[in-house]
């Protein structure tokens, strides 16, 4: 054979064998670190039995992790956990301007960020010890740990917390049950086990917190706890298998399962369905945020094909 020809060979088995290796390294490479999701901002209609949304746009828009939205308390920001291929950082997207800000730059992961009502105390779970974390606005790179006064290190999944009274309601990442502490003092109230993994919720105009509880009966639950009096109250079922809510500010429970939007009102008639998400081009949506002023919802989903 002459030279050329083997050289030729030579280079076809080469390619052959690269794109081989290519191929093996695309099939055994590992699946990404977060899952890929989306944020939609919508007007809300507190007051329309249907098509109660309106104007929906994907706020975030590229391809990664944007999730957990929650709304400043002058509704005019949210704040989110981004991923960057790795791991999450807190961001805010600021809904006049259409832009988005790095809040946070550390190696760990920061999830659930709650703004304190002046928006310069934000609370989240870092992934440095798996617990509550807080930091002060013009300190970002200095967060503070919230539970070291209570002496709380159980690692946390989900929490609720209150910053007028200093109250933190939390899920335990691994003991799948909820507890009161303080973020000032030691403290440690054990309220239920068998709680269901969903985001605990101050009940707006009030200090009670809500969580999502698996009864006996395998019903589960939206519950009312007052840290006061350290009462529950059972408030509603929730729709389907989904665990994630929110309460919007006239009190009103929103949930979705199934593509579709459900409301709930104390003395009502039980869930109703008030918009369909499909018709606004969002697929596989799981969780919710309302604006404290209700006139903004974000929904965490997928665009639909």
């Amino acid at each position: 054979m002459p030279l050329s020809h083997s050289i030729h060979a030579l280079c076809a088995s080469l390619l052959l064998s690269g794109a081989a290796h290519a191929q093996e390294a695309a099939e055994d490479a590992p699946p990404p670190a977060f899952p890929e999701t989306e944020i939609f901002l919508f007007d809300y209609d507190a007051e329309a039995d249907a098509n109660a949304l309106s104007d929906g746009a994907n706020v975030t828009s590229r391809a990664g992790y944007d999730n957990q939205p929650f709304f400043t308390k002058d509704s005019a920001t949210f704040l989110y956990s981004r991923d960057d291929g790795t791991q999450t950082d807190i961001w805010e997207y600021d809904i006049a301007r259409g832009t988005h800000t790095q809040i946070t730059r550390t190696p760990e992961s920061e999830f659930s960020p709650t703004p304190s009502p002046d928006n310069q105390t934000i609370s989240m779970v870092f992934e440095r010890n798996n617990s509550i974390w807080h930091l002060d606005r013009s300190t970002s790179d200095a967060p503070q740990w919230s539970l070291e006064a209570a002496g709380v290190t159980e690692p946390v999944g989900y929490f609720a917390r209150n910053y007028a009274t200093g109250d933190i309601l939390f899920w335990s990442r691994y003991g799948f049950n909820v507890a009161l502490t303080h973020a000032e003092k030691p403290a440690y109230h054990f309220i239920s086990g068998h709680a269901v993994p969903a985001t605990p919720m101050v009940i707006p105009g009030t200090d009670t917190i809500s969580f999502v509880h698996r009864q006996t009966n395998e019903e589960v639950w939206i519950k009312a706890f007052d840290p006061e009096t350290k009462a529950i109250r059972p408030l509603t079922p929730i729709v389907g298998a989904n665990a994630n809510y929110t309460w919007s500010p006239d009190g009103a429970i929103l949930q979705i399962e199934d593509g579709k939007l459900h409301r709930w009102r104390e003395g009502g008639d039980g869930w109703k369905v008030i918009a369909d998400l499909a018709e606004h081009g969002i697929a596989s949506a799981a969780r919710i945020a309302v604006s404290p002023d209700g006139k903004r919802i974000a929904i965490v989903g997928l665009p639909a094909e």
